[in-house]
Parts: C-alpha cells; structure tokens; sequence
C-alpha cells in the first residue's frame, strides 16, 4: 500500500508538472497602456513616468506601461485621439482649440501632472538693456519652432505692458543650444522657452537671466494626462493604476533625484548624450530634473495630487481668450475629477521614506528579476 501510495503521488505531481503551474502561481496579466511622449528623445527629464516601470509599481496595479516617442505634441495627441495609443501628455492648449472649434477632442483629461505652467519667464543676455517684457518692443525674440506656445505666454505678458506679440518679431531658433547661441551672438535679443530648455543651456554653460512673465502664471497649470475616452470607458481601472502609478513616481522623483537619474539610465541607456561619462551626463541633466521637480509636487490649494481646479479652468480659457467659444458647461467636459480619489489611494510619506533610503543595486536586482520573468 505504501508503494502504491507513493507511485500515486509521483503520478499526481507529474500531471500537474504537464498542466502548469497552478493559478495562483500564474503571471499576473497586465493590461498594456500606451502613453505618448510629445518628444522624439526619452528625456531624464521625464523619469517620473518611467519609475513606476523600474519599482513594479505598475505591474502591481496590472498595467504594462508602455511608452512612446513622437515628434511633438500635435503628432502625440493625434495618435491618442485616433487610438493609436492610450494616452498622451500635453498642454490644454490643442485640446481647448479644437473644443472651441466644434470638434470632438477625443480625449479626456483626468490628471494635472505640473501644478504650474513650464514656461516661466524670458530670457536675455546678462548684460542686455532689457529689463523687463515691457522693453521687448521691437525686439527680436526666439522661439522654439513656429507656432511654438511660448508665443503665447508672452504676448499675455505683453498685454500688461500694453503691447501685443506683433509689438516683436519671433524667429524659430530651435532647442537649448542653438537659441542660446543665437541669442549670445546677437540673433535674436530674447529667448522664450521652458524650463527644461533654460536648465540645458546653463548646464552647457550659456549665461543669461530669466525675467518672469508676472502674476498670471499663479492661476494657471501646466502638462496634463489626456486618455483616449473609448480606452477609459473600456479599461477604467487600468487608467487608474496607471495614474497611482505615475503618482508615486512623481513624488519618488522629487523626493530623489540622483535615485531618477540611476533608474532612467537602465530603462533607457541609448538617450545618454554621446562622449559623455554617466558622472558628466549626471552633472548636466541633474539641472534639469531640479527645474521640473517642483511642478510635480501637489497644487497647494489642492486636496490631492492630480486634482483639476474649475477656477484654473476659467482662468485657461481666459488666458487663451476662448470666453465665447468655451463656456462653463464646454469646459466641464473635457475634465473629470472622477478618478482622482482612487488614484491618491497610497501613503505619499511610505513612497517619500522609500525614496530617502533607496537601495539601487538591490532594487535592479528585483527590477532584473521580474524582467525576465516576462521573458524581456
């Protein structure tokens, strides 16, 4: 009988063996959710997105993040509209022009990811004469491409000064480097830009002083989460995980900064600058990550992270001039709060303590791990 027994058993574990291993112990599935990135080059700059990916925190809300390059905002939302991908990130601005034009945007917005706007002032030569927006009259001012919204956050500091963008003359002189050059070399007498932009150019040297745009600013935000409306009627959980899990990664990435760096190098080793040392690139993007870093943090008036404010709302429209074209009602929907309390459904201070007494190498070890569980 105790043969028997045992035979029985062996047999037992050898069809299970050929069956697999059993549910519980089966890889979790994920839902793939596809986010558009409003620039060709995965930018350090950006880490916070891809954090989640390194610490498993999106596999841990079922989401296989996905992330993808494009040129620019205009071509990154129209994917997400089309439903090419899932989500995109850009400003309010194309998607209340084409409200206000009738269209159907296609898109919903459900998350504030910079509590302020990127652009945050002009810049000029150290020495230059200009003293503030109001002596830019006449001036030659560069832009990063035409069309660029920079154009717009200055002409609504112009207007202050009772001047408008035809009061000065936008020339494309394209990123950090290049309008920083124009500028030290007389091209152009002033610079509009984000933040990012700026950090670069003074990481590579370039001198110059930023005159801030004014007050306005304060009522306004900055980048926002837009998803795809059939893929948030279809896949409303994997959203919201995916935003909890972007919203660890942004309060990990202002809580740690060199953490960001280390991580965004093994996600993306190929974005690191050629002839550079990792020590050097480190050196030169660690600017950068401290110009973003405070526009991730949670809007002070605010009760959660993500969470959209109707008075900022107004004050976009207004600053855009869409009064007519875009009243209450429009405007509402476009964004939702809805997700909002689910998605802060963490302890902010228990991602904080783990981003203060972060371990690297044990963390790339388990990162490593559950990649090639995946088989990647």
């Amino acid at each position: 009988m105790k043969s028997a027994r045992v035979w029985l058993g062996a047999l037992l574990c050898l069809l299970l063996a050929g069956a697999g291993a059993p549910p519980a112990m089966a890889a979790k599935k994920l839902t793939t959710v596809k986010v558009t990135l409003a620039n060709p080059i995965f930018n350090p700059g950006l880490a916070f997105l891809w954090i989640g990916s390194f610490m498993g925190w999106y596999e841990e809300e079922g989401v296989d993040a996905q992330f993808v390059a494009a040129q620019g905002e205009g071509q990154s939302l129209g994917w997400a509209v089309a439903g090419r991908t899932d989500i995109a990130v850009p400003r309010p601005f194309p998607i209340l022009f084409r409200a206000a034009r009738g269209e159907d945007v296609g898109v919903t917005g459900v998350y504030v990811l910079n509590n302020q706007p990127i652009y945050e002032g002009v810049a000029v030569p150290p020495n230059s004469p200009i003293k503030s927006v109001c002596d830019l009259k006449g001036k030659k001012v560069g832009i990063l491409a035409p069309n660029d919204a920079g154009i717009a956050f200055l002409a609504r500091a112009l207007k202050d000064c009772g001047l408008k963008a035809s009061d000065v003359t936008f020339l494309p002189t394209g990123v950090a480097d290049k309008s920083a050059a124009a500028m030290r070399l007389g091209r152009v007498d002033a610079w509009a830009s984000v933040d990012v932009q700026y950090s670069l150019a003074k990481a590579r040297g370039f001198e110059f002083r930023i005159i801030p745009y004014g007050k306005f600013l304060d009522d306004l935000f900055g980048n926002t989460i837009w998803v795809n409306q059939k893929f948030l009627k279809e896949n409303r959980q994997a959203v919201i995980g995916y935003l909890r899990g972007m919203a660890k990664g942004s309060i990990f990435f202002y809580t740690n900064l060199d953490a960001a760096l280390d991580m965004h190098w093994v996600l993306y080793p190929e974005s690191m600058p050629k002839g550079m040392t990792k020590e050097q690139a480190n050196k030169l993007f660690r600017q950068v990550l401290e110009s973003r870093a405070p526009k991730l943090r949670k809007d002070k008036n605010a009760r959660h992270f993500g969470e959209f404010s109707e008075k900022k709302w107004a004050a976009y429209i207004q600053f855009l001039g869409l009064q007519k074209e875009l009243p209450p009602e429009k405007v509402k929907a476009i964004w939702t709060n809805d997700l909002i309390a689910e998605v802060n459904n963490f302890d902010p201070k228990e991602i904080e303590n783990q981003a203060r007494n972060f371990n690297f190498q044990e963390t790339l070890k388990k990162y490593q791990a559950r990649m090639a569980a995946r088989g990647r």
